[in-house]
């Protein structure tokens, strides 16, 4: 398959209602969220014979939303997968648009992140974690139980070595609870956070107090992805794929020779070159933030900052309206909502869009965005999309 820059584009996307405790199931989020998403395209639910989803065995199958849309799609997937499964979905559907077997795709996420099976809602015991969880026996008997503790060593390691410090951290949950304050469905719009209550808080995992973690919540996203020719006939603003990379894994057999490395090193350069763009011409962007360390390391994988220069990066305000490159603008999930990563690639495609027109949440001169996933130190992904 030759490149596939500016030849495939997200024609929808849409979300259901965004809470604490839903009430209902993650097939109706889902459905919602679809029906929404289709909405935005100006498609009916007959035009899509391609769904696919990722989940952590907390949602409903592809099959089902088909089933309640109507639909006899060609195509169904679902796969378990974390926080750079977006990507890799994505890149599946242009696999499959391309060799002709699909003509659009619509890819989801639903979950009852809250209220549900999820880390905060509870739902899962000790003797489910041993089993659910690679090498669970060997970890969890000593306090290792969740991303927190995982996530913490690498942070640990990493401001060690390159003098990050707490306020840094710090400076990237400032950034996102700013831009949430913009965002009337971000849980904590109308509440702002300042450096000094920030620092005030305690550790709940160390390096990382309440605002460096995301948000669980109960809700779903969905995406439409279809060729660049049937996007004309949308009702949507196209926004062009320009380059996309999904490595879904790289062997934990690299961290034995450099534990300073990640995924996202990998990722980056090839999608840099699927796009043809560097660093410097991004406008925005959208960092997946599971927590505001892996923030950091991301900015310093895909060349937004040198090794070593990142705190200095985010403490001149440089992901804030109006700096270097403003970023998660809805707040991102450490305060607008968390979907696995998803909505943050719908806030991406709005600003690329330039939905926000008008607004103190567009951002200016707004024309190439960049969204990246992360479900862990050896598994990213990342897009790159344009106006």
């Amino acid at each position: 398959m030759g490149s596939i820059k500016d030849r495939y584009a997200i024609v929808g996307v849409g979300e259901s209602e965004r809470s604490k405790n839903s009430g209902t199931t993650p097939l109706h989020l889902a459905l919602d969220a679809a029906r929404a998403a289709l909405n935005d395209a100006g498609l009916q639910a007959k035009d899509i014979d391609g769904f696919m989803s990722y989940s952590e065995n907390d949602s409903c199958t592809s099959h089902q939303l088909a089933t309640y849309l109507g639909v006899r799609p060609k195509y169904v997937k679902d796969i378990m997968g974390g926080g750079s499964s977006t990507e890799m979905l994505i890149a599946d559907a242009v696999g499959l648009i391309e060799t002709g077997q699909l003509n659009t795709v619509l890819i989801y996420r639903s979950m009852n992140g809250r209220s549900g099976v999820r880390m905060g809602g509870g739902g899962w015991d000790v003797n489910m974690l041993q089993s659910a969880i690679e090498g669970g026996s060997f970890i969890i008997p000593y306090g290792a139980g969740s991303p927190a503790q995982w996530f913490g060593l690498f942070a640990t390691r990493h401001m060690h070595e390159t003098g990050l410090t707490q306020e840094h951290l710090g400076h990237v949950c400032l950034s996102f609870y700013e831009h949430a304050q913009r965002n009337p469905k971000a849980y904590f719009y109308g509440k702002p956070l300042t450096m000094e209550e920030y620092q005030k808080t305690p550790y709940l995992s160390y390096p990382f107090k309440k605002h460096d973690f995301c948000l669980e919540s109960d809700e779903a996203n969905a995406i439409i992805v279809t060729s660049a020719d049937r996007a004309k006939d949308c009702k949507s603003k196209p926004v062009y794929i320009m380059g996309l990379s999904a490595r879904q894994c790289v062997s934990h057999a690299h961290y034995w020779n450099d534990l300073s490395e990640v995924a996202a090193d990998y990722v980056a350069p090839e999608v840099y070159k699927m796009a043809d763009v560097k660093p410097e011409d991004i406008n925005v962007a959208s960092i997946y933030d599971c927590y505001s360390w892996v923030v950091l390391r991301q900015l310093e994988a895909y060349g937004f900052a040198p090794r070593g220069e990142v705190g200095n990066f985010v403490a001149e305000g440089n992901l804030r309206m109006g700096g270097k490159l403003p970023s998660n603008t809805a707040g991102g999930m450490l305060s607008e909502g968390y979907t696995h990563g998803m909505n943050n690639i719908l806030e991406i495609v709005r600003q690329v869009r330039h939905e926000y027109k008008g607004s103190d949440r567009q951002v200016e001169n707004c024309e190439i965005g960049i969204c990246t996933g992360w479900a862990g130190p050896d598994m990213a992904g990342a897009m790159i999309l344009r106006n």
